[in-house]
């Protein structure tokens, strides 16, 4: 890995809360041509856009496909005339000098409409994971006692999500130092995990326990966190010009800057615990947990299948909620399974 780039060098908050990230602990800011993901409040609140310095605007390129994929899987009035809504977001952007090209809004529908089962799946991957996290966190169990549940369930025949597993981890240790805050942040970073863990029944169609909406929007908030590496690693052109907005909290605030990942040589997606960001004990413990696991070799479509069925089981034993197990079975049987084996096709 080259030089390790301090966060606050990667990063760049606007007034209005909407950070832009350059993502890779491994990639200095670059000046010039940018690519840039929007979130889902980026996309539909782009005032921040004119918050923003005038040399990251120019020969910027917005790319609002993970917002795009977020509401197709949580809105059903997006749905209803998905091209139209593209479309009313575009002429917002264009307020602010983002341009597009003609038949934007109808390629992405098409585009998703034609992945949707292999997108699912993609999307709904980290589920089982934000699952464990939420019950590790939510049991009276010691530092130790939760981080060596992880690690015996990381050790398993699960898929190897690294950052995933890192971050559960983070969370777990951090709820034994709550009052831990980074450098130029006013909040403890605990803070920032647990709120972004909490139930919000009165909106998104969440209630007081783990229901698919809630998995569904937590995931889609992680994915943001996790679709630059992975999108490098399908091929897609991922470099120093790649940089994403987000006014999630959690996100900006710890995730990123704690768990990045790294932009590697041979493209094959990897997480890296950040140095000098967090407090040497939880450090040590994050790194204690991922030193146990060795990263798998390219898996099979049967292996993938089983490795997933049992880290969704796994998800359920951690629960004695019955309705957090139906959840958890209805995403796997209708968001997962039906993708399995089905790659992401070009327009």
């Amino acid at each position: 890995m080259n030089e390790a780039i301090p966060f606050l060098r990667r990063c760049h908050r606007t007034e209005s809360g909407t950070a832009v990230i350059w993502p890779f602990l491994n990639v200095e800011q670059r000046q010039g041509a940018l690519e840039l993901f929007l979130d889902n409040n980026a996309l539909t609140r782009p005032q921040w856009l004119s918050e923003l310095p005038e040399n990251l605007l120019r020969d910027c390129v917005v790319n609002p496909w993970m917002a795009i994929q977020e509401q197709w899987f949580s809105n059903p009035c997006f749905r209803e005339e998905p091209e139209a809504r593209i479309n009313d977001w575009i002429d917002n952007l264009a307020r602010y000098g983002v341009k597009f090209r003609t038949g934007y809004g109808s390629d992405q529908v098409q585009l998703i409409m034609k992945n949707e089962k292999a997108l699912r799946r993609q999307f709904s991957s980290v589920i089982p994971f934000v699952a464990i996290m939420k019950n590790l966190l939510s049991q009276k169990l010691s530092v130790d006692e939760s981080l060596m549940r992880l690690t015996e369930m990381g050790q398993t025949d699960i898929p190897r999500f690294m950052g995933a597993i890192a971050l559960t981890a983070l969370g777990v240790a951090l709820k034994k130092q709550q009052s831990f805050k980074f450098k130029s942040d006013s909040k403890p970073a605990y803070s920032y995990l647990s709120s972004f863990l909490e139930f919000q029944p009165s909106k998104k169609d969440e209630s007081d326990y783990m229901n698919v909406p809630y998995l569904r929007n937590r995931a889609g908030d992680l994915n943001m966190w996790l679709m630059l590496p992975v999108l490098r690693q399908l091929g897609y052109s991922i470099g120093n010009h790649s940089t994403l907005a987000t006014g999630d909290k959690a996100l900006h605030r710890v995730i990123f800057r704690a768990i990045p990942p790294v932009m590697t040589h041979n493209g094959i997606t990897s997480f890296s615990v950040a140095p000098d960001e967090l407090p040497k004990e939880v450090f040590d413990r994050v790194i204690g947990v991922i030193d146990n696991l060795q990263p798998r070799a390219t898996s099979t479509p049967g292996e993938q299948l089983a490795r997933m069925k049992n880290v969704f089981s796994l998800a359920k034993a951690c629960t004695n909620d019955q309705r957090e197990r139906y959840a958890l079975d209805k995403v796997f049987s209708e968001w997962w399974l039906p993708g399995h084996g089905l790659e992401i096709e070009p327009m």
